[in-house]
């Protein structure tokens, strides 16, 4: 019984309570970081084509003096690998209408976005499931899209990469690299 009452004591004692309540801000201002101050912060783009209303929500991140696409251990982004096409959770591409991708048939809902990098092309992925984080879980049997994609060097440098609608095309850039794949109403 004298246990029980050392282990109130020691729980209920006004010491324990403020120890508890330290631990609980503390724990909580460190994992509430805002989307703006994230390294890098989510961003969104919307459009229409036709009736269609287009979102995409992504990760943006920025250059910062690395070597962004290549081959090697040298380079952040690997040619030839699956890449989440942003930063931290997997980028996301929503439509209110059924919508044409380039040929490819994208019934309404929401979806993720995945590419694989090359120096002249990328594969654009669409995948059924669009809450996940990264690329780890992404299952094949879920991509309902893949279609291959001309990439263009550009002049300047982009910073921070970037999605966005603008000439009914989803359009992509990031460090010295661009494409787009064509948006039509169904």
């Amino acid at each position: 019984m004298k246990t029980i009452t050392r282990f109130r004591t020691l729980c209920c004692s006004d010491l324990a309570i403020y120890y508890i309540i330290a631990c609980l801000v503390l724990v909580g201002t460190g994992c509430s970081q805002s989307p703006e101050k994230r390294p890098s912060p989510i961003r969104l783009d919307s459009g229409q084509v036709g009736s269609a209303q287009l979102k995409i929500e992504y990760s943006s991140p920025r250059v910062r003096g690395r070597k962004i696409f290549g081959l090697g251990d040298s380079y952040l982004v690997q040619y030839s690998e699956i890449w989440r096409t942003g930063a931290n959770e997997a980028t996301i591409l929503s439509s209110s209408e059924d919508i044409r991708l380039d040929t490819f048939l994208l019934p309404k809902g929401k979806y993720s976005l995945f590419t694989i990098p090359g120096p002249k092309s990328w594969e654009v992925i669409i995948n059924k499931e669009w809450d996940q984080w990264g690329a780890y879980y992404r299952k094949d049997s879920l991509d309902i899209i893949r279609l291959i994609v001309p990439a263009e060097t550009q002049t300047s440098n982009e910073e921070n990469m970037e999605f966005n609608f603008d000439n009914n095309a989803l359009n992509f850039k990031w460090e010295k690299v661009s494409w787009s794949i064509p948006i039509n109403s169904i």
